[in-house]
């Protein structure tokens, strides 16, 4: 049975997230992938060798472990924090229950020849692992109804310290905006950065805020990727009506960037490190 949520920025969370989610059943339409992730994983993975990282996060992070220290990354997607970290601490713990995140992480450590990271295909909900010195879990609460049980979850595996990355405006936010005219309604919106430092202060978390540097996503590769993306974060499925005026959506709103295509509204993520010893 699922712990109920206590506090009353818990209690507004629950409220939040079942309202997202049940916008979310209603609307989907047939499956668009058997993993909701596969068709943007590829989008969770370090930036390749040699380049420079959209953001400072891993290196913010790296400044809360040592080298003989160990890392549990929860809900590490295909390693974007997992692998850079692991070149800086002792060893480095994946938790993921996404195939396609798993599939690029894998391929990714293979690639850097990393041979210090351990993969558990599971939810964090379920993860059987042993606590490890400092906790990441960057960008999951979002989605998490029991946020409270969630939280405590992260602490009792923590020596050390948890850190916990959100964005200040909702991850999905670029999308937003396609939402009326696609399904004919506003998008409702998960709990991000302001609910989450409510509900920390509501359990009596002492916590510090990082603020990291903003940064777009990587544009899409062409039109195809954008409308398979866009299709994905909608709950839309190919060669459908709502398929069809999404396209149209979407003649006009991309623009060309260096890179591909990108939704001409798009903002900067603004990510923040929320982070407390334990």
């Amino acid at each position: 049975m699922t712990e109920r949520n206590t506090t009353r920025a818990g209690m507004a969370w629950q409220k939040a997230v079942e309202a997202e989610h049940a916008q979310s059943d209603r609307i989907r339409e047939e499956l668009v992938s058997d993993d909701f992730w596969r068709p943007v994983a590829h989008r969770f993975v370090p930036p390749k060798r040699g380049e420079s990282a959209p953001d400072n996060t891993a290196e913010k992070l790296a400044e809360l472990v040592s080298q003989d220290e160990t890392v549990l990354d929860v809900g590490a997607g295909g390693g974007r924090l997992t692998i850079p970290l692991a070149e800086t601490c002792a060893h480095v713990t994946a938790v993921e229950p996404s195939e396609a995140m798993r599939e690029q992480l894998i391929a990714t450590t293979e690639a850097w020849g990393i041979k210090n990271v351990s993969i558990l295909a599971t939810t964090w909900e379920e993860a059987q692992v042993e606590p490890h010195d400092l906790v990441v879990c960057a960008h999951v609460v979002y989605t998490v109804t029991a946020i409270e049980q969630f939280i405590r979850q992260l602490n009792e595996h923590a020596r050390k310290a948890v850190a916990l990355i959100s964005f200040e405006r909702p991850a999905t936010a670029t999308y937003l905006s396609l939402w009326p005219s696609v399904h004919g309604e506003e998008r409702i919106q998960l709990p991000t950065l302001p609910q989450i430092e409510d509900l920390l202060t509501d359990l009596s978390i002492n916590f510090e805020r990082i603020n990291l540097g903003e940064w777009l996503p990587r544009p899409f590769r062409d039109r195809e990727q954008a409308l398979a993306e866009c299709q994905a974060r909608l709950f839309v499925a190919s060669g459908s009506d709502k398929s069809e005026k999404l396209s149209e959506v979407l003649d006009d709103s991309l623009v060309e960037v260096e890179g591909g295509l990108r939704l001409k509204w798009a903002e900067p993520h603004r990510p923040v490190i929320i982070s407390w010893t334990v």
